[in-house]
């Protein structure tokens, strides 16, 4: 297992001027958050709970939920009401019960949701590893989100897309000798781009229960969201530029929350019709 740290350091710097806060590494604080994805078993969940720790590129969670590695979830930040999508790295260890801490990679890492301006590592500062494809055994020496390589050394795996597979496969510390040919495939990376990033939508199944201004109500169910807005099947008839009262998730063993949207599209569907909702802030 070949893990080079280069020079990093584990230090913050704290800013000056009262106004912002500037760090370069992670920050070790409850910041207090609302979790929203689809479990283990393909189960609809919101879950309030804290941030172990965090910074640019991504977090450390406690949930009592189960995740599915490479899932992508919802995060808002409690104090701030910013929303954002994350993508499971892996678990880290059983804390109490059912609940266990989670690696959680950020899919916008420039988006402001800690309310923390942080500094850019400098060149050669990020953590480093020669890992191995399990299913094809291709090896890169690829640098590394430091939430991924927290996972690394505390479980020996994580999840990454394989160009070779061309799926998501998991990926192990490889004792293969450091190649020329591994060095650069870990410059080019398959990793995916700042904007497939962003086009990723959160496809979660939830019951919610939605109302316009006209008293038209109904029990819906959604097909995807994003930390715009989201998809909805219902029979029931609304009109494109309704505004609508939306709670989610509509359960009986789950705190409700209350949002406000507009439905912007409507479309067709053998079961009902389709209704895109953009979030109104």
């Amino acid at each position: 297992m070949v893990l080079d740290m280069g020079e990093a350091k584990p230090e913050t710097e704290a800013g000056t001027d009262g106004e912002s806060r500037r760090r370069t590494d992670r920050i070790l604080a409850p910041v207090r958050i609302r979790v929203i994805g689809n479990d283990m078993n393909g189960v609809a969940f919101s879950e309030d709970t804290v941030t172990i720790s965090f910074n640019q590129q991504g977090a450390r969670i406690s949930l009592m939920h189960s995740l599915l590695t490479d899932d992508v979830v919802l995060i808002m930040n409690k104090d701030n009401s910013i929303e954002e999508e994350f993508r499971v790295v892996g678990a880290f260890q059983q804390v109490i019960g059912e609940r266990r801490e989670w690696g959680l990679e950020a899919l916008n890492p420039e988006s402001n949701i800690w309310g923390v301006e942080f500094s850019h590592p400098a060149e050669g500062m990020q953590p480093k590893a020669l890992i191995e494809c399990g299913a094809c055994k291709k090896a890169v020496q690829s640098p590394m989100a430091s939430i991924e390589y927290d996972v690394l050394l505390a479980t020996g795996l994580i999840s990454r897309h394989c160009d070779r597979c061309k799926e998501t496969t998991r990926w192990r510390p490889s004792d293969q000798v450091v190649l020329p040919e591994m060095v650069e495939a870990g410059r080019k990376g398959a990793r995916p781009s700042a904007e497939q990033r962003k086009a990723r939508r959160l496809k979660l199944v939830m019951r919610i229960r939605v109302r316009n201004s006209w008293g038209v109500t109904d029990v819906a169910q959604t097909r995807d969201v994003s930390k715009s807005g989201l998809c909805f099947l219902s029979t029931k008839i609304f009109s494109v530029g309704d505004e609508v009262s939306i709670v989610l998730p509509f359960a009986f063993n789950q705190v409700p929350v209350e949002t406000r949207g507009r439905i912007v599209w409507s479309a067709l569907s053998a079961t009902g019709r389709y209704y895109g909702v953009a979030y109104v802030k």
